[in-house]
């Protein structure tokens, strides 16, 4: 494998690694009321802390060098601990509506991440992957508005209309799948380091 693209692959897993530090940071603000776009004062310190680490890490990243030794390893220990936070929201086996609201708003902020992102890595290494996913951009927006306002709803004691729940009787299937791709996704953030 050449050394671009086992860069690429490392920025790639520090991609995956910030959108789960969003998707923990977004399900504990709709599990509380609170707006799930916007910072809260409930926020833990130690989410915040790992996903400035990811950040910094994401923007200090160099298509020449990639991550040292020491990096990796880091990256490592951060998925245990980020993916474990991750594990704590999923949905319980009878959930409540707040639940799945949190459930969906989380795993769109996380794609939404996840996306731009890929622009971003794009931007560095591949401008048709770049173009790609911009594509997606709108898609992934739209997603994300659409789930604030139920959330906004719901924590505003509103009942979601006939249409909002059945879009969210779809998303809730979207959100069981991923749990499936979970390990997938954190295993996978483990190989693109080690690469």
């Amino acid at each position: 494998m050449e050394i671009a693209e086992r860069h690429q692959w490392q920025l790639n897993a520090l991609t995956f690694l910030y959108a789960y530090t969003q998707y923990v940071l977004v399900h504990e603000r709709v599990m509380a009321g609170l707006p799930p776009e916007k910072p809260a004062e409930l926020d833990k310190p130690r989410m915040l802390r790992l996903a400035k680490v990811v950040d910094d890490m994401i923007l200090d990243f160099r298509k020449e060098d990639g991550l040292t030794d020491l990096e990796r390893r880091r990256v490592i220990r951060l998925a245990r601990e980020i993916k474990s936070h991750v594990r704590e929201k999923w949905p319980p086996r009878e959930p409540s509506l707040t639940e799945w609201i949190a459930s969906a708003a989380a795993h769109f902020y996380c794609e939404e991440h996840i996306n731009n992102g890929y622009v971003r890595m794009g931007r560095v290494f591949d401008p048709d992957m770049a173009d790609r996913f911009l594509e997606r951009v709108e898609f992934c927006r739209g997603q994300t508005v659409t789930i604030t306002t139920y959330a906004h709803k719901v924590a505003d004691g509103e009942q979601l209309t006939y249409g909002e729940t059945n879009q969210l009787e779809v998303w809730k299937e979207d959100a069981i799948a991923h749990l499936d791709n979970l390990d997938s996704d954190f295993g996978d953030i483990k190989m693109y380091v080690e690469f």
